[in-house]
């Protein structure tokens, strides 16, 4: 993710008209404490089989339907009553609308640093295991890099993840603030300014 030959623009021409629609619904245990089969994983796979950027709606059914019947066991396992098992499942779908925009702001910056010479890669597993966004490398050395925006909401989720994931090699926070980006459609994407931040970040000793 994404595949090599998709570039920035080509990007943007593709998401320039998508629509993103949210819904307010939040459970802090779906939100917080329950692991679901992983959201980017559905996304990568997207983006290797039909090789574009799905729709926020095209993202939510594929990821429902390679996952759903291991979501519908796995509620009947933790929810007895139908009642809840639904309200659960509005909340899960409410949080895959949620990450799905940082999947794609994710892509686009694998992308820019790529063209702006940094071997930028992406690797699902260490993102799953370890929260890791993409790695850069150069002249030996790689950084792993993490990407979130400039929200409480955002800090409260890196937090959490801190937390949750025992970090190793040399890792870097790429915080990106909505006044540096580039707007597209419905969504913030990173410029240059974050590309120059991570150069910086690679020169530091």
């Amino acid at each position: 993710m994404p595949p090599h030959w998709l570039t920035t623009s080509e990007i943007e021409k593709q998401i320039a008209g998508y629509a993103l629609r949210f819904d307010a619904c939040q459970d802090d245990e779906i939100e917080w404490r329950y692991q679901p089969p992983p959201f980017v994983i559905a996304f990568s796979a997207f983006l290797e089989t039909f090789q574009r950027v799905p729709t926020q709606a095209e993202f939510k059914n594929y990821y429902l339907e390679k996952n759903g019947a291991a979501l519908h066991a796995e509620f009947e396992r933790k929810w007895r009553a139908a009642s809840t098992r639904q309200r659960k499942k509005r909340a899960l779908i409410a949080r895959l609308d949620r990450a799905y925009p940082s999947f794609v702001r994710d892509v686009y910056l694998l992308a820019l640093l790529r063209e702006n010479g940094i071997a930028a890669t992406y690797d699902p597993a260490c993102d799953v295991a370890g929260g890791v966004d993409m790695s850069v490398t150069a002249n030996a050395r790689q950084i792993q890099v993490h990407v979130f925006l400039d929200s409480p909401r955002a800090r409260q989720g890196r937090a959490k993840k801190d937390r949750r994931h025992h970090f190793t090699g040399e890792h870097f926070d790429l915080v990106v603030r909505r006044a540096e980006c580039k707007i597209v459609g419905a969504f913030w994407l990173p410029t240059l300014t974050h590309v120059e931040r991570i150069k910086a970040r690679m020169e530091m000793r």
